[in-house]
């Protein structure tokens, strides 16, 4: 009986410091896409991560702008947003 009142008067001073403890700074967010930063060139590549139904498991997908554009999406404009 004792060692049980003591162990809960352990775990409530653990609770407590942790509460106490200095809070961290947020993680920056994540982007979904690469914004472009300098001029556009033809070798470079912007990637789009997606989340499938039913899975955890992100998908990726790169291409050059020349490659987005034979897909008929408009990769410079979504990234802007």
């Amino acid at each position: 009986m004792k060692s049980t009142i003591i162990l809960a008067a352990l775990a409530a001073s653990l609770t407590g410091a942790a509460a106490h403890a200095e809070p961290k700074s947020p993680p920056p967010p994540a982007t979904e896409m690469s914004a472009p930063t300098q001029a556009v060139s033809s070798e470079q590549r912007y990637c789009i991560d997606s989340l499938m139904t039913g899975s955890r498991i992100r998908h990726r997908e790169c291409h050059t702008v020349a490659q987005w554009k034979a897909l008929d999406i408009d990769v410079l404009a979504a990234a802007r947003q």
